[in-house]
């Protein structure tokens, strides 16, 4: 079914509430890269589109990784036409105490590791997608610096995309 348009007066049905939802996709395993920068798509964060539309996605990647050593790169593969523009805020490269926020409408962003074995890092992301064909968008990724201790992505990540046009 389309993307519904609402007219004054119309009635709500179940299938026009159902076309309204998000889509939400969460990771159910652990999914570790190591001594790899080549992109990889990630095996359950794969969202459906549908064509000639407009998306807003946002999620949080819950990982980590050696200390300012394998860090973690991200991009995506999108359906074929489909124009993005987003954005990661994670832990700044460096091993710095901070958190940076980068914008790209195409290419990779890397986040930096905090450590293995404590507590998770996060990172959030938005972006805003435009599509022309239906497909697939998937999240792209793999160790920013090739190591040898894994740079891991755990279960309960997630991505929701909202259909807004």
């Amino acid at each position: 079914m389309p993307y519904p348009t609402w007219s004054a007066g119309q009635r709500v049905t179940a299938a026009l509430l159902t076309a309204m939802q998000p889509i939400t996709v969460v990771k159910t395993i652990d999914e570790p890269v190591t001594a790899s920068t080549t992109l990889q798509d990630d095996n359950q964060l794969i969202l459906p589109l549908e064509a000639a539309a407009t998306y807003t996605v946002r999620g949080a990647l819950f990982y980590d990784g050696q200390f300012n050593a394998g860090n973690l790169k991200l991009s995506w593969a999108l359906p074929a036409g489909a124009s993005i523009f987003w954005s990661a805020n994670g832990p700044a490269l460096g091993g710095a105490a901070a958190y940076a926020s980068q914008a790209v409408t195409s290419g990779n962003i890397s986040v930096g590791t905090y450590g293995t074995g404590g507590s998770k890092t996060t990172a959030s992301i938005v972006a805003h997608v435009t599509t022309s064909a239906a497909g697939n968008m998937i999240l792209r990724w793999a160790q920013d610096t090739s190591h040898a201790t894994p740079t891991q992505i755990y279960a309960k990540s997630f991505l929701q995309a909202i259909r807004i046009t």
